[in-house]
């Protein structure tokens, strides 16, 4: 079955469509990936057309994710600083103001 732009692009409007646009966004991300292999490829075909993942993969696969956010995590820590959060970092930029000059 071959799905036109269109289609998909009327079932992202859909709002049940959260895990569609979710898997979508991370198979982009992949496909960009060179390490994401034909044999991966071939691997999810076959989860798709079995219509479930088996309890041990999913279980190592939320393992897998979990190193790779640690991962991610360590990687923010040292490009912002491991005692900076997110929101010290926002609120330290400057701001820009506007005024209306008096002259």
């Amino acid at each position: 079955m071959n799905v036109s732009t269109n289609e998909l692009l009327l079932a992202l409007r859909a709002p049940t469509s959260g895990w569609l646009a979710a898997v979508i966004c991370a198979l982009d991300e992949a496909l960009l990936d060179p390490d994401f292999s034909e044999q991966h490829r071939d691997m999810l075909r076959s989860l798709l057309d079995a219509g479930q993942v088996p309890a041990n993969v999913a279980a190592a696969s939320q393992e897998r994710l979990q190193r790779f956010e640690e991962a991610v995590q360590t990687l923010h820590e040292a490009l912002v600083g491991d005692d900076e959060t997110a929101a010290d970092v926002l609120v330290a930029r400057p701001q820009l103001k506007l005024c209306a000059s008096a002259a």
